[in-house]
C-alpha cells in the first residue's frame, strides 16, 4: 500500500496554496534525489529581499492613491532594503503586464459579429451508439461554431456535445475530450460516468467533440484517395519492410491525395487546429451558461486542455490531464517518434508476457519466447500469402490495441487467437482469421476514401518536423516493428499553411493542472510527461501509477489515483507533492493477472522514477 503523508494544497479561487492537513492516504514524491537543497544560511541581503517581497505584496493588495506616498515610503527605508523593494516592484510590474497579456486573449464574446454563436439555443436529443458505449445514458446536441474563428463571415460548422440523461445536483461544469484525436467525446464522457461515477459530484459532465471527427455528430468531410499507379506498392501489405522506392512512391501518393483534399475543402480544413478547438470549448462553456469550467482531457485531449487553459486561464479552472502528451511544446510528429520506441518496449516487456500468462485465451504459448515464435510464424505466413487475404500489417495491427485493455477482449485476443489457429492451414480457420483481421487495420490497397481530420489537425498545429532521412526511417521501422510504420510517411510534407500553435503562448505561460500518468504507457510515454512536469514547475502535480502498463488512467479502478484525482476535481484539493501510486495487476474484462509485475524502474516511497529505457526494445521480427 502507498505510504501516507499529510501535505495537501487547498484550492483558493483560481490557484492553489499549500496548507498542512491530516493524513489523506496519498503518497508524496520527494525530488531531493534530483535536486539537492542547499543549507539554509540566511544572510542580510536575503532578509532584505524577503522583507521587500512582503512589502510589495502588501502594496499590491492596498494600492496607494498618491504616488508621493510611495516615494516617501521608499525614502524612509535602509538603502539595501530600498533597492530590493524597487527591484521587486519592477518585477511585479513586469509580471503584472505579462499576466495581463496572457489573460487578454479575446474570445469575441462581446463582439456583435459573434453574437449568434454565444446566444444560440442548445437542443438536446438522442445519441448514436459508438465503439465503447450505446449512448443510452446520455443526450447529444449540436453546437454551431465559426469555421474560422478569425473571420466569422467564412461560414459555420457544427460540433457534437453530450450530457448525462439524468444529471445530479451540480454547480460546476466539466468539459471532457477523448483524444485520439478522432475519438467520440460523447462516448468518453459516458464511459467516465460509468467507470468513475464520482466525476458527477457537483459537476455537469459534458463531452465535447473536436470539429470534423469521423465518430461524432458534427460537420465532417470525406476525401478520395489519389489514383493508384502501382509505384506506391504499399509494401505488399507489409510496411515493416519498406524500400526506398516503395516509401518514395507511397509518400508521393499521399501528397497527391491530401493536396486534392485540401483544395476541395480548404476553408473547413484550415480551421481544424488546437487553438480553434480551444475556442470551441470556451464557446460551449458560455452557451451552457457557465462563467467557468473545469477540464478533463485524455491522451491527445491532454494537449488540447492544456492549451485551452493557456488561452483562457480566467475561464478554465481545475484541469485534469490523463495520459499526457508533450503539451509544454506540442509537436505531433516528434511525439509519434517517441511513442514508437515506447510502444515497442511495452509489447516486448509487458504485453507478450501477459499473452503467455493467458495461453488459455490466446493459444500462442506459455512463455514469452513461445509467444514470439508463434507470432513470427503468423507474420511469415501472412508475408507468404499462406493465410488468405490476411496481411502482415493486419497481423501486426492486432498488437496496436495493446495500449488500452478495453481492446484486449474486443479485438486483440480474438484476432491473435484466430490467426494462431489458422496456422494449421484449415480453410475454415483461415476464413475466420480473414474476417477478424479486416477489423484490425484497413488495407490501403482497397480503401477509396478517408476522413482527413486527424492528419490535418496535426499538420495545422505543428507542421512537418520529422528530421529523419529515408534510410533512417527504414532502419527505425525495422527496430520498432510494433507501430513504427505509422511514422514512415510524412503526412505534413509540403503543407500549405503555417503552424497554428502560438509558441510564445506556450513559452510564457504555465499550465495549472493535475497530471495522471501510467509509468509504462505505450501511447503517451511517461518520459514526455515527466519533462512536462519538470518544466511546468510548481504549477502542476503528477499522480504516477508505478508499473501500470496501459493507456488511460481513467479506465482502471485504482483507489490511490481516484482519491487524488477527485479530491482535486470535486473539491479543489491539490496534492502538495507528486504522488506515486502502485498499479493493480494487469487485467481486461476476461483476463486477470494475480500479481503486479515490475516493468520499469522501481518506485516506492517518495520519488518519481526515471522513465523506462526504450533502448531495451531489441527483439527482432524476421520477414
Amino acid at each position: 500500500m502507498p505510504r501516507q503523508v499529510g501535505g495537501l494544497l487547498r484550492h483558493t479561487g483560481r490557484r492553489d496554496r499549500p496548507i498542512r492537513a491530516a493524513q489523506q492516504g496519498r503518497t508524496a514524491v520527494d525530488h531531493s534525489r534530483t535536486y539537492r537543497a542547499r543549507p539554509r544560511r540566511f544572510r542580510a541581503p536575503v532578509f532584505a529581499w524577503l522583507r521587500a517581497v512582503i512589502d510589495v505584496r502588501y502594496m499590491l493588495q492596498h494600492p496607494t492613491t498618491d504616488p508621493g506616498d510611495l516615494t516617501m515610503k521608499l525614502s524612509t527605508l535602509p538603502a539595501r532594503r530600498r533597492l530590493a523593494l524597487i527591484g521587486c516592484l519592477l518585477f511585479a510590474g513586469v509580471a503584472g503586464a505579462h499576466g495581463a497579456s496572457h489573460a487578454g486573449i479575446d474570445d469575441h464574446s462581446t463582439d456583435p459579429a459573434y453574437a449568434r454563436y454565444y446566444q444560440q439555443t442548445v437542443n438536446w436529443g438522442g445519441c448514436p451508439p459508438s465503439l465503447f458505449t450505446d449512448g443510452s445514458t446520455i443526450q447529444c446536441a449540436l453546437v454551431t461554431v465559426p469555421v474560422d474563428w478569425a473571420d466569422p463571415s467564412q461560414g459555420d460548422i457544427t460540433i457534437g456535445i453530450s450530457r448525462p440523461l439524468h444529471p445530479g445536483q451540480y454547480s460546476r461544469l466539466l468539459l471532457v475530450n477523448a483524444g485520439g484525436p478522432d475519438n467520440s467525446s460523447a462516448s468518453q464522457a459516458e464511459m467516465l460516468e460509468q467507470l468513475q461515477p464520482q466525476v458527477q459530484t457537483d459537476h455537469l459532465v459534458i463531452g465535447v467533440d473536436l470539429r470534423g471527427i469521423s465518430d461524432g455528430l458534427g460537420t465532417q468531410v470525406s476525401c478520395d484517395y489519389a489514383q493508384r499507379s502501382g509505384a506506391e506498392n504499399f509494401m505488399d501489405g507489409d510496411s515493416r519492410n519498406p524500400t526506398v522506392e516503395s516509401l518514395t512512391g507511397q509518400q508521393d501518393w499521399w501528397n497527391r491525395s491530401i493536396s486534392t483534399c485540401l483544395q476541395q475543402h480548404a476553408t473547413f480544413l484550415k480551421g481544424i487546429s488546437t487553438p480553434n478547438h480551444a475556442r470551441d470549448l470556451n464557446l460551449v462553456r458560455a452557451v451552457l451558461g457557465f462563467k467557468h469550467a473545469d477540464l478533463f482531457g485524455v491522451s491527445s485531449g491532454s494537449s488540447l486542455m492544456a492549451y485551452a487553459s493557456r488561452m483562457f486561464p480566467d475561464r478554465f479552472e481545475r484541469v485534469v490531464l490523463d495520459s499526457n502528451m508533450d503539451w509544454v511544446h506540442l509537436d505531433w510528429q516528434r511525439q509519434a517518434l517517441r511513442r514508437a520506441a515506447m510502444d515497442q518496449l511495452n509489447v516486448q516487456q509487458a504485453f507478450i508476457p501477459f499473452i503467455a500468462r493467458h495461453d488459455d485465451r490466446f493459444h500462442m504459448g506459455t512463455t514469452p519466447q513461445q509467444v514470439m515464435t508463434t507470432f513470427q510464424r503468423i507474420y511469415q505466413a501472412t508475408s507468404e500469402h499462406r493465410m488468405g487475404t490476411v496481411t502482415p500489417d493486419q497481423a501486426l495491427g492486432a498488437l496496436d490495441g495493446t495500449g488500452m485493455w478495453v481492446f484486449w477482449d474486443m479485438l486483440v485476443q480474438p484476432a491473435l487467437g484466430a490467426m494462431s489457429q489458422a496456422l494449421d492451414g484449415n480453410p475454415d480457420h483461415i476464413a475466420n482469421a480473414e474476417q477478424i483481421a479486416a477489423f484490425t487495420i484497413a488495407d490501403l490497397r482497397t480503401r477509396t476514401s478517408f476522413n482527413p481530420m486527424s492528419d490535418v489537425l496535426q499538420c495545422n498545429d505543428s507542421g512537418s518536423t520529422d528530421p529523419r532521412s529515408l534510410a533512417q526511417k527504414i532502419a527505425d521501422v525495422r527496430a520498432h516493428w510494433a507501430i513504427g510504420a505509422s511514422t514512415l510517411v510524412d503526412k505534413c510534407q509540403h503543407w500549405p499553411w503555417a503552424p497554428a500553435l502560438d509558441r510564445r503562448l506556450e513559452s510564457r505561460t504555465r499550465v495549472h493542472a493535475l497530471m495522471v500518468q501510467n509509468e509504462f504507457d505505450p501511447s503517451t510515454p511517461y518520459s514526455l510527461a515527466l519533462k512536462d512536469r519538470i518544466i511546468d514547475g510548481h504549477a502542476a502535480r503528477m499522480v504516477l501509477v508505478n508499473n501500470a502498463a496501459t493507456h488511460g488512467v481513467m479506465f482502471d479502478d485504482n483507489a490511490c489515483t481516484t482519491n487524488a484525482e477527485f479530491a482535486y476535481l470535486n473539491f479543489g484539493v491539490m496534492p502538495a507533492r507528486d504522488v506515486v501510486c502502485q498499479a493493480n495487476p494487469m487485467h481486461s474484462f476476461a483476463m486477470q493477472d494475480a500479481v503486479t509485475y515490475e516493468y520499469g524502474y522501481p518506485a516506492a516511497g517518495s520519488w518519481l522514477p526515471p522513465p523506462p529505457n526504450t533502448y531495451q526494445a531489441n527483439w527482432v521480427l524476421v520477414p
